[in-house]
């Protein structure tokens, strides 16, 4: 009997994933990761007061729950890995912008640095969309869980990478060089998509050798309710399919403001982090390195995370991500120096660790057999509102009030998510128990 047969993992997953997706999705990862500390420090750079800069990644968040349904619909019609070679070509040129935005500095520099900034929001939709919908449509579901948190783990790993990489660059060269860093990256991503032997064709038929089965199609091995509806006519990768989505909507909406709160208190952590170490006398680069020491935090609980969502179930893992990551908005506000500034990361970096990939796995178990791109696109409106809700609400009180009343504001509302999931996890109805 082999794996497939048993219910045990294939022994190979990691591997056959490794060239189309994990390996783009890590450099990917690093390039955004490496420009993520700075994000708020290089507009401020460039002019901006604290509740612009803040109110630059909430109108970020906003582009990005406006683009979310489109980017779906796109990757249905070009494929999952054309939409992401041409997500990652589009990231690459707009990050070089925000380079010359930097270099030139000039009277409208801002200006530029904003524009480039906005429009490679939907170039990131795209790309996140297309690989979970590349991953969902190629792994069965008993492998589900431990390939969403390795895709989740690949962002992490960049966020690591790239903070720690940006830090030491800018000990010895300006803040522009990060993005120099981001979009050397990018491009670095795209020629592996674009490789035949890694990322394109001889890629394609490993993984249909190694895991011919449809994964909607493999018998579930969790105790969640199976989805009705028509057979799958095609896959997502080029499907035109328009038909209805077979959906439990109940579900997808009270699972769905969970993850909502979980995406908040994510986009928020970076731009408080900032805020709260510059309020306390930290450098860029003594802020960068304590992210990635978080990110290193995060890598290290990815495996185990994945494993813990497929043997405890989703809801479980979500309650507890949301617990412990929202207790650490509380822990920040008594950080006086950098030693308290890392510890408080550290404490968000084990409850985010924990829910690595959860809402990728929670999208893939909700999702249809037919249509999954455009319902991935549906269902990535909920992480984009918290996109947008974080960095809005985040301005909105340090116009009001004060960032120490901003972080407290941000955990509360993360362990408000968690027990609206205790709450309704028994409706939802996710995969629990192996």
């Amino acid at each position: 009997m082999t794996g497939a047969a048993t219910g045990a993992p294939h022994p190979s997953m990691y591997r056959r994933l490794l060239w189309p997706v994990l390996a783009p999705s890590v450099l990917f990862g690093v390039a955004a990761g490496a420009t993520v500390p700075v994000s708020v420090l290089a507009a401020m750079d460039l002019g901006a007061s604290a509740s612009l800069a803040a109110l630059i990644v909430a109108i970020v968040g906003a582009i990005s729950l406006a683009t979310t349904v489109p980017a779906g619909h796109l990757i249905d019609r070009v494929g999952d890995h054309r939409a992401m070679t041409l997500a990652t070509l589009a990231a690459a040129a707009l990050t070089a912008v925000v380079v010359a935005s930097m270099v030139w500095g000039g009277g409208g520099a801002l200006a530029l640095f904003m524009a480039a900034t906005f429009l490679r929001a939907p170039a990131v939709n795209v790309w996140s969309l297309a690989r979970q919908a590349y991953v969902a449509e190629r792994v069965p579901t008993r492998e589900v869980g431990r390939a969403m948190t390795a895709l989740g783990g690949t962002m992490r790993i960049g966020a690591l990478g790239g903070p720690l990489l940006g830090g030491l660059l800018m000990l010895v060269a300006p803040l522009w060089s990060v993005y120099v860093l981001s979009t050397v990256c990018s491009l670095l991503a795209v020629a592996i998509l674009l490789s035949p032997r890694l990322g394109g064709e001889a890629a394609e038929q490993r993984l249909a050798r190694a895991a011919p089965e449809s994964p909607s199609l493999s018998a579930p091995s969790l105790s969640a309710p199976p989805l009705s509806g028509p057979p799958p006519t095609g896959t997502g990768n080029g499907s035109r399919f328009m038909g209805r989505l077979d959906v439990r909507w109940d579900a997808v909406l009270l699972a769905g403001i969970a993850i909502s709160t979980l995406a908040v208190a994510r986009v928020a952590q970076p731009v408080l982090i900032q805020l709260w170490g510059v309020h306390v006398g930290l450098t860029a680069s003594q802020i960068s390195l304590a992210v990635a020491i978080g990110a290193a935090v995060e890598v290290v609980l990815m495996f185990p995370a994945g494993r813990l969502k497929d043997s405890l179930g989703r809801s479980p893992i979500l309650i507890t991500c949301l617990v412990v990551y929202g207790s650490g908005f509380l822990v920040l506000p008594l950080a006086h120096g950098w030693w308290g500034v890392v510890a408080a990361v550290v404490v968000m970096s084990v409850g985010n660790g924990l829910g690595a990939g959860i809402n990728m796995t929670i999208g893939a178990d909700l999702s249809p057999a037919v249509g999954r791109a455009r319902f991935l696109g549906i269902w990535a409106l909920f992480s984009s509102v918290g996109v947008l809700g974080g960095p809005g609400l985040v301005s909105l009180l340090l116009v009001v009030a004060s960032t120490q009343a901003a972080v407290l504001a941000v955990g509360g509302l993360a362990l408000a998510g968690a027990g609206w999931m205790a709450v309704w996890a028994r409706r939802i109805a996710l995969p629990s128990r192996l």
